[in-house]
This record gives C-alpha cells, structure tokens and sequence, in this order.
C-alpha cells in the first residue's frame, strides 16, 4: 500500500475515536446518515451562485434535483448534469452541495445535481435510468434553464462517476438530438466486477475499502451476471470511440483507482482524448473532504478548470 498523506493521517486518527459503524452492521438510514456527517469536512459553502431546488418529472416518476448558477452570469452558460456518489446506497443533494457550489463558481458553469433513487430499496437499472433521463430532461429544457445545449457534460464521482460514464457513451443513440461534449469523473468507479489489481492492493484502504465497495455493489446489482454488461461497466465496452473527451481524476489509495487509470487508456487506444492525474496518498473521496485536505481543495479547483476548459 502506498504511504498516506500526512494530512489524511491526522485527520483517520480525530475520526477513529468515533469509528462509523460497518454498513452491514446497521440499518441503511443509519448508514445514510453516517455519511451525511461527512459535510462539516467538506468546507464553507461558496456563496458565489444562486442555487435553487426543483424536480424533475421522468417518465413515471419524478427525481429531486439541485440548480447552481454564477451569481452575474449573463445569457446561455456550459452546463454540468452531476450524479453525486455514494456506492448507490447513500449520497444526496447536500452532500455533495460545496462541490457542486465551487464546480459552478470557478468553472463558471451552471451545475444541475440529480437526486437519483438508491439502492436497496431499487436496483439496477433504476439509478442508470434516472441518470440517462436527467441528462435528457436537461437538454431539452435548455433554454428555461439558460444553459448552452451544445456545451453540455456528465460529471460525478464514484459511483456517480459510473452514471456520468454510461451516459456520456450512450446518450448520442438514445437522446433526441442531445450530445454530451465532455465527461469529468472524478475517484470513479468503472468496473462492478472488481478486476482491477488495485482492489486487492488497498482492500483495507481508509474512506472505502475493498469490502464496502463489495457491499455497495451487491445492493445495487443484486445479479450478479449485469455487472459484466458494458451497459453497466464502460470498462466492458469492446470499444469507446463514441465517448466524449474525459478529464479523470482519481485517488491512490483507493480499492477503485486502476478503473480510472484503465479508462484514460482505453479512451485514448480508441482515439478520445482523455486527461488523467491520480493523487497520490489521497484515499477515495478525498476531494469531499476539502475542508481538510489541501489537496481536496486543489483537486477541486484544477478540476473546475479544466472541465470548463473542455467545454468552452
């Protein structure tokens, strides 16, 4: 295992004296809000965008949704449809509310958070398909929400990451018109079955280990045979030539981090341009931990800028 940051060290040592319980061990509600605490790491919100909530009304159901935009943004901006992680069991609007206010504010784009539905109580395809319909939904309504339909990109992060991902391979062949111009993945997860070497390497890694990683996926995809579907798994994809360029951001001491090493490469065998940089003695989620972590707050600020990069 790689050597932790001294930074990550210190604050594993203030966390061990409360440890969170395993999430087999409790009720889902009680791991739900487990995580939840993790906001007062993340930093001060960044009062720079207006935010509002919405819904979003899907085909026979309707998912929560969060706007950021630019305070003193004039006409059309880029946009970002974003899929908070979680391992699809936990995550939520707030959770992720600080990231989603410094992506929109320093990137200057308008940022448009889905609260898509959670496992165990849905399964596979239920996040997939909130995430492809969000993305859909966003495009079509473009112009009331004053965002630039031709710069339009998924973004997420873990088990988000996943959701950008599928979409942004998926969407030219199913949307109405819409095009994804980008994808930003940060600490994703890209492969349900495990594959990578580094999930061996750091099982017992800090933030996510090997075993929770293992639990989360077995809430979602209770089958195991649609974990190798390539509609699940971009890794499992014969060839990615119809993905949009990616900026891929990931952790070193991360059960998850040879999917986003595995990805960049792949994408740039298929000819798509990709952008990756890992963090090293970083554990997974780091950048959610900001208000911590030097390297959270960099992480975030060199991924708003180069994410606005590639849509403008």
């Amino acid at each position: 295992m790689g050597t932790l940051n001294d930074q990550v060290i210190e604050l594993l040592e203030s966390l061990s004296r409360n440890p969170p319980a395993q999430p087999w061990d409790v009720p889902i509600s009680s791991y739900r809000s487990a995580g939840e605490k993790l906001i007062t790491l993340a930093g001060e919100p960044n009062r720079g965008c207006e935010v509002r909530n919405f819904h979003i009304r899907l085909p026979g159901r309707t998912v929560g949704a969060r706007g950021y935009r630019p305070k003193g943004a004039i006409g059309r901006v880029p946009g970002v449809i974003y899929f908070h992680g979680g391992g699809f069991v936990r995550g939520s609007l707030d959770s992720h509310d600080r990231l989603c206010r410094e992506l929109s504010v320093q990137a200057g784009l308008s940022v448009i958070a889905v609260e898509y539905r959670l496992a165990p109580e849905n399964t596979y395809p239920s996040a997939h398909d909130d995430a492809m319909d969000s993305f859909l939904w966003v495009s079509e309504h473009s112009d009331e929400l004053n965002i630039d339909s031709d710069a339009l990109a998924v973004a997420g992060d873990s088990a988000g990451a996943m959701l950008a991902a599928a979409t942004a391979v998926d969407v030219r062949a199913r949307a109405r018109g819409a095009t994804v111009k980008a994808q930003g993945l940060l600490c994703p997860v890209l492969d349900a079955t495990m594959t990578g070497t580094s999930a061996e390497r750091y099982s017992a890694a800090p933030i996510l280990s090997r075993p929770v990683l293992e639990w989360c996926i077995d809430q979602y995809f209770p089958n195991v045979l649609t974990r190798r579907s390539p509609a699940v798994s971009p890794l499992m994809r014969e060839t990615l030539t119809a993905s949009p360029p990616a900026l891929i951001f990931s952790s070193e001491i991360d059960p998850a981090s040879d999917d986003a090493r595995r990805y960049s490469a792949e994408l740039e065998a298929s000819g798509v341009g990709a952008e990756f940089h890992e963090y090293a003695g970083m554990p997974h989620s780091f950048f959610l931990l900001a208000g911590v972590l030097d390297e959270g707050e960099r992480c975030i600020a060199d991924f708003a800028e180069k994410l606005s990069r590639l849509l403008r």
